[in-house]
């Protein structure tokens, strides 16, 4: 829940810029009941679009002037959360959001989007300041594709560096316990044939239903709502220990 209201935020941050309103204002409902704050968005630079934001633990202590205990931050609750938003179908950002949306569905990438190397910077700049047993990842359709091809891009860029014993990897590897939530993620490979599809649903139900996602030490989980046509998962929802609920 405080991941989709997260990734709600960032949809209201570019919603409201483009009313010309003052989307921190509107906005922050999403993110200040969880007791997370606006640290930075990640915008276009070509449109100056949000397209996704960093979100931080808010030490209470530094607020409170009353001098009241600090507010623990509950077990399991990221120190960061870099969220983006899905396509919006509106002027200021049909064309780049449909761009990246049909590099996505086509390539089951999205190297080539102008948007990619400032995710991925933020992700690395994030894991460098609170390590990546505190970050996660998440997104909603096409930001889905972005948490999902950022964190692999990070993985990708360690295993290309020397071997080195397994224990000191793990320590310098700081994608080695990252977190992310997909909502709704496109399906892909549709110009390879059914087959490659099919391969690709069983692979995703089955993550699904096991509740973890691994690619090296990743783990998260992939949620669908069923009135979406673009994705194979079926929706459910998992605990921390991967049951069904």
């Amino acid at each position: 829940m405080v991941m989709a209201s997260l990734i709600e935020a960032v949809y209201l941050l570019e919603l409201e810029r483009q009313e010309r309103r003052d989307a921190a204002e509107v906005a922050q409902q999403w993110w200040k009941p969880f007791s997370y704050r606006l640290a930075h968005e990640l915008v276009d630079e070509r449109d100056g679009s949000v397209f996704g934001a960093i979100f931080e633990w808010e030490d209470r202590h530094l607020l409170d002037r009353r001098g009241a205990s600090a507010e623990e931050r509950p077990t399991g609750a990221p120190s960061a959360v870099i969220a983006f938003r899905g396509t919006l179908l509106r002027a200021p950002t049909i064309r780049r959001d449909v761009e990246d949306e049909l590099r996505l569905l086509a390539c089951n990438s999205l190297r080539g989007s102008a948007r990619l190397h400032g995710a991925l910077q933020a992700l690395r700049a994030t894991i460098d300041r609170f390590g990546s047993e505190n970050v996660c990842l998440c997104g909603h359709s096409l930001g889905a594709g972005f948490a999902r091809q950022v964190g692999r891009m990070l993985m990708a860029s360690r295993q290309q560096q020397q071997p080195q014993p397994q224990q000191q990897q793990q320590q310098q590897n700081p994608a080695a316990a990252l977190e992310f939530h997909l909502f709704n993620a496109p399906y892909l490979s549709l110009p390879t044939g059914v087959r490659r599809v099919v391969r690709t649903a069983d692979c995703l139900l089955k993550t699904v239903r096991t509740g973890v996602a691994a690619v090296g030490r990743w783990h998260g989980k992939a949620l669908k709502n069923v009135a979406y046509a673009n994705c194979v998962l079926g929706y459910t929802r998992l605990d921390s220990d991967g049951r069904k609920l």
